[in-house]
């Protein structure tokens, strides 16, 4: 069985339902608190470019990490490097001593290195102190998200899992719950001497760690008798005051708050000089604090990898979890401990070995980009998600292992189609000299044929003059599962469209759209490329039907305004463009295809097609720049079919919330995946704009407006 099929096999197994949407529940519930408090943030996305910039003049900056490790040392902090997690595992249980007990506060950096199930192969006993962690030490599971690791639980789920491992009857009752928990964590704290915690920063300057939390515990772990800190290299910032930034924004980002219950701020061990002005340390407890900066392949990372360094520059916000697409189908499984999602997956590739990468779901990444948008320093885990899977191309043993992936390549090499040896509609009869060419795709030619009639009749209908060519696959889908297109493909599509007179190409494919645009931005091709529903919103007018005065409807194209910009536009075959003759009362709803909108910038095309004709239009709770995937992408829809069709029903949801009766798109990938989210009791119907347009035509809602001829 390959790679891929054990894993699908498995996440199908293992994967539950009720705790998916409990977990969606509570990410909606902090994206809820996000809104409630945007507006009593100062200019967050000045705050957002600020972190950037901070992060990255920190990260890789060695002299301000020997900085860091010196002030340190000053304010008598014991440091010791680790270079990878056995190192650093073994420095912990050496500064354990003798203790069997220790209690210990959330630590990402504990769970990369594996540090609990290490401490207790050797006899010790771990105790989680966050009331989220400890429930799920208790479960035996991985976290969901960073700070709210137990949020896939429902209240039910705890009351089974407290009531079994406290051996007593807990009452599904949340003040119930956490008093159950806090007896049991405080029970530990009584006895522990030793306390381990993580840092959510270090500053060179002040020599100090920042660790941020809201329950109180912290503050109670690092007052044991020795304060063990784990810490990664990239985690140091210049000043006090650039952490501070820093943790104002991964706490809105994290939790919806506009600042946490507790930082702590740990500048050494206890001190006094109330005695003659004498310095004396270890007044009180922690009698030493002990710090562990790992690197863990973070050095290697920065210096030979560099294209790969911006995933160190996360601030561990968790934002880029909420919305994900296939983080939302399928959970933690999507990732590895203590590198939850994309990011944590490209991380863990690079430190583990890509082998273990693909467990943790290389190619379960659709690559829709929404992380990069929402990360608040940008890290787009899609594009180093499809450089990690070449890289797992390279190596023959694994190469082996990845059936679908090198089935699907051989496919359209074979071929020509991702598609095989599927029938293919030919449009033979439509292949004349043009200035236009309609490019259609493999989509459009083997499982979305319908569409494409659709367009084909709108264009004809319309009087474009335009053509189309014998293409042949543009191998975009190469590239998003790890292997690279060939561009003598594209080279012979350009060919074709040049020798049939060709000067506008058109697209229903954005993923070909952006194919070509790339290739024409290192080989110039003289052509202009566009989606279809953009090139008629430049060339057509669209505007509500004036029924008071019809005549000026058909007036002389010369004087005929354009209802968004107010200038003339240059119109095609006579016609001066569409008008809508009446309000539709249906609502239309929009989905913006990623590789069109994230990938284009191109958001508006259809939109003002839409407001021109007066149509009802619904914007989804996520819409533009973090418009929700579709499912199909990055391979995963033939990879994955399952939750391909599970991120599919998520984004029709959506549309059914707003209540839309039509969902348009202009992707035709898209549709065919939007399509499988609909359940078959759904009253939703999945269409295109130039389909809707089309329609609009044939049942007399839209007509189309001749210029004025002499009589």
């Amino acid at each position: 069985m390959s790679l891929i099929q054990k894993q699908y096999e498995d996440l199908r197994k293992r994967v539950k339902k009720s705790e998916l949407e409990n977990q969606r529940r509570a990410f909606q519930e902090t994206r809820n608190r996000q809104k409630e408090n945007l507006a009593s943030i100062d200019d967050l996305e000045k705050i957002k470019e600020e972190v950037k910039r901070i992060r990255s003049e920190s990260v890789g900056n060695w002299d301000l990490l020997q900085k860091a490790i010196s002030r340190l040392e000053g304010n008598q902090f014991k440091v010791i490097e680790a270079k990878d997690s056995k190192e650093a595992c073994e420095i912990v249980l050496k500064e354990i001593g003798e203790e069997k007990l220790v209690v210990k506060s959330k630590s990402n950096i504990s769970k990369e290195i594996g540090l609990t199930s290490f401490l207790i192969q050797h006899g010790i006993k771990v105790i989680e102190t966050d009331i989220g962690d400890r429930i799920i030490q208790m479960t035996g599971q991985r976290a969901s998200h960073y700070t709210g690791p137990a949020c896939h639980l429902s209240r039910y789920d705890i009351a089974q899992i407290l009531s079994k491992h406290l051996k007593k009857e807990i009452p599904p009752i949340p003040e119930d719950e956490m008093e159950a928990v806090k007896q049991d964590i405080a029970s530990y704290l009584k006895k522990a001497r030793v306390g381990i915690t993580g840092a959510n920063a270090i500053t060179a300057k002040e020599g100090a760690v920042l660790i941020l939390h809201n329950e109180g515990n912290v503050t109670r772990v690092r007052m044991r008798k020795k304060h063990i800190i784990t810490a990664s290299i990239d985690k140091v910032y210049p000043r006090l005051e650039d952490a501070m930034t820093m943790l104002r924004l991964e706490t809105y980002l994290a939790t919806g708050a506009l600042f946490p219950a507790f930082i702590d701020i740990v500048g050494g061990r206890s001190k006094s000089s109330d005695i003659e002005k004498k310095l004396f340390y270890g007044i009180y407890e922690p009698e030493s604090v002990v710090v562990i900066l790992l690197d863990n392949g973070r050095r290697r990372i920065l210096e030979d990898e560099k294209d790969f360094s911006d995933l160190l520059s996360c601030i561990g916000c968790g934002n880029c979890l909420l919305d994900c697409p296939t983080y939302n189908a399928i959970g933690s499984s999507f990732g590895a401990d203590g590198m939850l999602g994309g990011r944590g997956v490209a991380l863990a590739s690079l430190q583990r070995g890509i082998r273990e990468g693909i467990e943790d779901g290389l190619f379960l990444c659709t690559t829709c980009g929404l992380c990069g948008e929402v990360c608040p320093v940008g890290i787009d885990a899609g594009k180093r998600l499809k450089d990690l899977r070449r890289s797992s191309l390279q190596s023959p043993e694994i190469y082996a292992q990845l059936n679908e992936v090198t089935q699907l390549q051989n496919t359209i090499d074979q071929y020509g189609t991702p598609y095989g040896e599927m029938a293919r509609t030919e449009f033979s009869s439509l292949k004349r000299h043009s200035p236009v060419v309609l490019y259609i795709g493999c989509v459009g030619m083997s499982i979305e044929t319908e569409p494409v009639s659709h367009a084909i009749e709108l264009l004809q209908r319309l009087g474009i003059d335009f053509t189309l060519i014998d293409e042949v696959c543009c191998e975009a889908v190469k590239e998003e599962t790890g292997s690279s297109s060939n561009p003598e493909r594209i080279r012979m599509n350009i060919e074709k469209m040049k020798e049939v007179g060709g000067r506008e190409v058109l697209f229903l494919c954005p993923t070909c759209l952006k194919t070509f645009l790339d290739y024409d931005k290192e080989h110039p091709t003289g052509l202009f490329f566009k989606n279809l529903p953009s090139f008629l919103s430049e060339k057509f007018l669209f505007t509500p039907y004036n029924h008071e005065n019809p005549s000026l409807q058909t007036e002389d194209e010369g004087n005929f305004k354009s209802i968004d910009k107010g200038k003339p536009r240059t119109l095609r075959q006579g016609y001066t463009g569409f008008t809508s003759m009446e309000i539709d009362p249906t609502t239309v709803t929009y989905h913006d295809p990623c590789h069109l909108g994230r990938g284009l910038e191109s958001f508006d095309g259809a939109r003002e097609l839409l407001k021109g004709l007066r149509v009802k239009l619904a914007e989804m709770e996520h819409h533009h720049r973090e418009s929700l995937c579709c499912g199909a992408g990055g391979g995963v829809r033939g990879f994955y079919p399952k939750f391909s069709r599970d991120i599919a029903r998520r984004r029709v949801r959506e549309a059914e919330e707003v209540k839309a009766d039509i969902l348009l798109t202009d992707c035709l990938s898209c549709k065919h995946n939007l399509k499988q989210g609909v359940p078959w009791e759904g009253k939703i119907k999945v269409m295109t704009t130039p389909e809707y347009i089309l329609k609009g035509i044939e049942t007399g809602k839209i007509m189309c407006l001749r210029k004025k001829t002499a009589s």
